[in-house]
């Protein structure tokens, strides 16, 4: 018994010596594996509050396209109100036309012969067998709102009211270029309309990095 003790002395020695030691390249560890793990936490965080608002992104897409499609007109009052609710947690404002956002509703036909005919044999009928726009509407911020579909010009989009014949039978710019990729209608057949709903909205949940700062955006047709 008198040998071990020497043995048993030299081994505490050794394992308090060693602690501090230990205890030092723990924290080291520990600081060289945040490097990696904290990252992919924030990151997460981030994709996680993202995906929320994109999920939100496209149920209003959705919701409003639905009510556009059933012929409920945004543009009067109490209708604009039911479609403000529809984005109480977005920054989306439509009374006062600001917001991280907007909201885009068209209207699209394919101007067929009878169309043409209704305008009179005086109309020259540029945009015959081409889709085009026939409304077009935009709520929440109008700076850099524009459709996917097309590119038309910005003062038929003051008005917010229906694009008269004669305008979308000859106008260039209300030509829909995009549209026949998403669907087709039958040639030369009168009274073919779609209604699209988009939604563009800047998420900035979290303002930690550019990551953070991504535009989320959806489109629904009817």
């Amino acid at each position: 018994m008198s040998s071990k003790a020497p043995l048993l002395r030299h081994l505490r020695r050794l394992r308090v010596l060693r602690h501090p030691q230990e205890r030092g390249s723990a924290l080291v560890e520990f600081a060289l594996s945040s490097l990696v793990w904290l990252p992919l936490l924030l990151g997460t965080i981030v994709f996680g509050f993202n995906l929320l608002g994109a999920i939100q992104v496209s149920q209003l897409c959705r919701d409003s396209g639905h009510m556009y499609a059933y012929g409920i007109d945004f543009t009067q009052p109490a209708n604009a109100t039911l479609l403000q609710r529809l984005i109480t947690n977005l920054n989306i404002n439509i009374q006062q036309g600001s917001g991280d956002g907007y909201i885009f509703f068209s209207t699209v036909t394919l101007v067929s012969d009878a169309d043409c005919a209704a305008a009179g044999a005086s109309n020259p009928c540029a945009n015959r067998g081409k889709y085009v726009f026939t409304k077009l509407l935009v709520f929440g911020n109008p700076v850099g709102a524009q459709t996917s579909l097309g590119s038309p010009d910005a003062s038929f989009l003051k008005s917010g009211s229906v694009i008269q014949l004669s305008d979308y039978l000859n106008n260039a710019s209300l030509v829909a270029t995009n549209f026949s990729s998403l669907l087709t209608f039958t040639a030369n057949q009168p009274g073919q309309y779609a209604y699209i709903s988009e939604v563009n909205l800047r998420l900035h949940i979290i303002n930690w990095s550019s990551f953070s700062n991504t535009t989320s955006y959806a489109r629904s047709i009817f």
